[in-house]
């Protein structure tokens, strides 16, 4: 936008400057016209009027000179309204949305809010839209941010393009017509004066040279004489006017029009200045460019972003965050998709007061049932994966129930034959049959009495199994009338009853206590046959085991007949490649497991020969980088003087090798009171695709911002590797035997497990977590061979993905990327359900098929599912108090309506910032011409006029 203003008046401050100021205007011009009154009282009143005139202009010129008239182009920046979208994340949102049995996830409904409703679409009108995930630890996560339609970046300029489109359409009018017409009227009036001011020097000149008359008495004809003065002092006057008319008038059209020069402007030209047609090209072009260079549309998979995959719902912390991070000046309002459950961080008070300082609107979108169904379901399930026959095992389930009152119900675990996939897919599917085993037994039923305020109860049952096989056994419910929910009565899992033997290699570079517990461990476990060889023995030594071995196994025969290899700092010598070729066999082609349990010893010569081709492949079991620097600088501690416990990641909650007594927090306690360390060996960091469980916690240590890993693992083809940053698990001894001796023996049966589970001679399939949280993404790992029992090389391979309500899902499996080896496909799924995962694989053709099965247990936290219900009191009472507005959803119909009132009541609030520019120069330089021009003609006219009229 132009704005043409006097510049002076911006530094004039005050109202008595500005009284003193006019007064003496006003007094200048009035000293003026007095003096100039009696100077040409003789003279005829045009040209006194004239005379006047002149000086009076000249006066105003200056004055209108002194004002400093400027042009310049102010830009309005506009920043558009912006509305926030938040939903809510956590594993509550996958509870059904109500009672009812084929409700969807509350999830579901978010995404028909989102994706199905057009909601953002439709805000994307007015306002820039912002959508993020709440939930995780590091605050809200930003999923998508799209600008209004009419906005072409973060700060619109609305009169940018409006004031190129003027100046465009002024130059095209210009080339049409040359010749403005105040041009033309200022031609015209100079045209007029010229005339008149020859006419009145004709006149005049005629004048002085006829003879004067005299009359009868002899004196001079005085009546003639003054009607010819003021026939000239009328041409005067005209002549005065017309020249003033005309040099405003054609001065102000060159003075505006800078982009013309002045022969154009009276129509002798065409050409313009080159300064102008430049600017006039440079939006032109940065237009161009904008439009060639604006980003594409990306797509956003709504499904996987909003998946419920986090343990809690800190939505004060989320709410507080968007609004220190959004200027509340153009935030129109707050979107909040959840159920309620603030339950982690920040009270909602803390972010209802800064909301109400901000003037913020908060329009909370409730999701779920405001009031508990009458509903039982079994939560959660846990039993081992294999047992052996005649071993006591515990079932472990934890239910909960919902409703108006407290319910005595009877809890059953039942047992059955593990049917195939086929059967176990339709019994699944079937709403009627998913509380039933095919052929089950029930075992065992307790009474329990479950509260109705969604408490946790949890229930244990002993079996001690007899049958060899796979099996699947279920805790059901058997459910009152009233129950609204019959699919979340009953969990299931899977399990194996081996009778054979597992068979352990144990390798020791020396007779280390950790070594010497873990043999005593398992040569006294009937379940294990354990052959040991160390190194450092001589002939004739005696070591508790099946078998005492004097060098490493020869051959393929031999090595593939053990399920693990436990290695306690081994001396990597006494290896030759050919063994390392064979232990890469053995973990890739047969699953096999592999414990490497550093030292101070041995470990630091793996990487003190880096040329050493058998250092780098000793470097490729191991799931972590070795470091390869000195004690000094990171490479490791021997002999510290303090301990440190460990510091546990989140994967360690469902590695259930860690789980040394009971339950994961009984275990975690127990690490943090006696699990403490004093000595690590140096490593860089993770290798891609492992997994860290556990880091060194002295921050002494800390290298790179990352303390050093202690313990980790990751798949070697079909086989895991797990490794133990030094050999003092022993010290768990202090709080009881039985916590080591459960560490190592979950350890060695979790690192052979794709061994003794192995579906077919085909192949393996194996998870990385047989138990999950909910969000939490599992990854499979599949080894497969061709009919000749050659690595598979195909493209990718298809897996079966069958969720805990019926639905099948088909999971992708592509080529490893980490495989050292062909014949190994990888892929993952997230767990957004809870209950029972089961993944189905067929391998092989239609005359030999088989199917590699894996199934994960999938649970919910306790915070999560303490409050089930929607929690209407807190969310109405952030809209109320911030002036929002509370939208219940209670079933998929409404949706449309709350669409309409969000779009309807959120109203934008968009900013607008006035930019001034720099005054125009060309524009200044040809004001201040036009005035020159002016003034120097008005005085040069008044200087002729007195001496024509002979006026000192």
């Amino acid at each position: 936008m132009i704005v043409y203003e006097f510049a002076r008046t911006a530094s004039i401050d005050g109202w008595w400057i500005w009284a003193s100021l006019l007064i003496g205007i006003i007094g200048a011009l009035a000293v003026c016209a007095f003096y100039y009154q009696r100077d040409a009282a003789e003279l005829p009143r045009p040209v006194r009027w004239t005379l006047i005139g002149l000086r009076l202009t000249a006066i105003l010129a200056i004055v209108f000179l002194f004002f400093d008239l400027v042009r310049r182009t102010e830009r309005r920046i506009t920043r558009p309204s912006e509305v926030v979208v938040l939903v809510d994340t956590s594993q509550s949102m996958s509870l059904p949305s109500s009672g009812a049995m084929d409700s969807p996830s509350r999830t579901q409904l978010a995404l028909d809010l989102l994706q199905q409703s057009k909601l953002v679409d439709t805000f994307d009108d007015e306002h820039r839209t912002s959508v993020y995930a709440i939930g995780g630890p590091g605050g809200p996560t930003l999923i998508s941010t799209s600008a209004p339609e009419n906005d072409d970046g973060e700060s619109g300029d609305d009169d940018t393009n409006d004031l190129a489109a003027t100046e465009s359409s002024l130059a095209n009018s210009t080339d049409e017509n040359p010749t403005s017409p105040f041009a033309l009227f200022g031609l015209f009036c100079l045209s007029v004066f010229a005339i008149a001011a020859l006419l009145s020097l004709i006149v005049g000149g005629a004048a002085s040279l006829r003879p004067a008359k005299s009359d009868e008495n002899g004196t001079t004809n005085a009546n003639a004489s003054t009607r010819r003065g003021e026939t000239i002092g009328w041409m005067l006057l005209v002549a005065a006017i017309t020249m003033v008319t005309g040099i405003i008038s054609l001065g102000s059209v060159y003075m505006v029009h800078t982009d013309q020069s002045f022969s154009s402007i009276v129509g002798l030209g065409d050409t313009s200045e080159s300064n102008a047609d430049d600017s006039r090209d440079e939006p032109g072009s940065q237009s161009e460019s904008s439009d060639t260079n604006a980003p594409e549309p990306v797509s956003i998979d709504w499904e996987t972003a909003l998946a419920a995959s986090q343990a809690q719902s800190p939505i004060g912390d989320a709410l507080r965050s968007i609004l220190v991070d959004h200027d509340s000046t153009t935030l129109a309002g707050v979107v909040l998709v959840t159920d309620g459950q603030n339950n982690g961080g920040t009270p909602l008070s803390s972010a209802l007061a800064m909301a109400r300082r901000d003037e913020v609107s908060l329009y909370p979108v409730g999701l779920g049932s405001s009031k508990p169904p009458t509903n039982v379901r079994v939560v959660d399930l846990e039993a081992p994966r294999r047992v052996y026959p005649g071993d006591k095992f515990v079932v472990s389930a934890v239910l909960q129930a919902t409703g108006e009152s407290a319910m005595d119900v009877d809890v059953e675990l039942i047992d059955a034959l593990d049917n195939s996939a086929e059967e176990g897919v339709a019994a699944a599917s079937d709403d009627e049959t998913s509380t039933r085993l095919p052929g089950g037994q029930v075992l065992e039923s307790q009474r329990v009495r479950l509260e109705p305020d969604a408490t946790l109860t949890g229930i244990r049952f002993e079996i001690e199994p007899q049958t060899v096989g796979r099996r699947r056994l279920g805790v059901r419910i058997v459910a009152p009338p009233e129950d609204r929910n019959r699919v979340d009565d009953m969990q299931t899992a899977r399990y194996e009853v081996v009778a054979r033997k597992l068979k352990v290699l144990a390798i020791a570079g020396g007779p280390t206590r950790e070594y010497r517990f873990v043999r005593n461990l398992l040569f006294r476990d009937d379940s294990v046959q354990l052959d040991v060889w160390l190194q450092t023995g001589r002939s004739g030594i005696s070591q508790d085991a099946d078998e005492l071995l004097t060098k490493f196994p020869e051959t393929a025969e031999d090595l593939f007949d053990y399920d693990a290899i436990l290695m306690f700092d081994p001396d990597w010598s006494a290896i030759d490649s050919a063994s390392l070729d064979l232990i890469d066999r053995f973990l890739t082609q047969q699953a096999g497991g592999l414990v490497l349990v550093a030292g101070p010893v041995y470990h630091p010569k793996i990487t003190s020969k880096r040329g050493d081709a058998r250092s780098s492949q000793i470097n490729g079991f191991f799931p972590v980088n070795l470091a390869t620097r000195g004690p000094l600088l990171g490479g490791g501690r021997q002999g510290g003087r303090n301990a440190w416990p460990l510091e546990f990641t989140p994967e360690a909650a469902s590695a259930e090798f860690l789980w040394v007594a009971g339950t994961a927090e009984q275990s975690f306690e127990i690490w943090q009171d006696v699990g403490n360390v004093y000595d690590y060996v140096g490593v860089k960091s993770a290798k891609p695709g492992a997994k860290v469980y556990a880091y060194f916690s002295d921050p002494t240590t800390e290298v790179s911002g990352s303390l050093p890993i202690f313990l980790a693992s990751q798949f070697y083809g079909a086989g895991r590797v797990y490794f133990q940053g030094s050999g003092e698990m022993w010290r768990l001894r202090a709080a009881g035997d039985q916590y080591f001796d459960n560490y190592y023996t979950k350890l060695v049966r979790w690192v052979s497990e794709g061994r003794l589970l192995r579906d077919s001679n085909r192949g393996v399939l194996l998870v990385d977590a047989t138990r999950a949280m909910v969000g939490q993404t599992v990854t499979l790992r599949a080894v497969l061979v061709d009919d000749q029992f050659q690595p598979l090389n195909e493209p990718f391979v298809t897996a079966k993905l069958l969720s805990p309500d019926g639905r099948i899902k088909d999971l992708r499996l592509t080529p490893a990327a980490d495989s050292p080896r062909g014949g190994t496909y990888t892929g993952n799924f997230v767990a957004t359900k809870s209950g029972g995962y089961e993944v189905q694989l067929t391998v092989g053709d239609a005359l030999d098929e088989q199917i590699l099965r894996q199934t994960v247990q999938v649970r919910l936290p306790t915070s999560e599912l303490e409050r089930p219900r929607r929690a209407d009191d807190e969310l109405l009472q952030l809209a109320t108090t911030t002036r929002g507005q509370y939208l219940p959803v209670n079933d998929a119909g409404s949706i449309a309506n709350v669409v309409q009132s969000l779009t309807t009541t959120i109203q934008p609030q968009p900013q607008v910032t006035v930019l001034a520019g720099t005054p125009d120069r060309p524009f200044g330089e040809r004001r201040n011409a036009m005035l020159m021009w002016l003034i120097a003609s008005v005085l040069t006219f008044e200087w002729i006029t007195r001496r024509l009229h002979r006026l000192a």
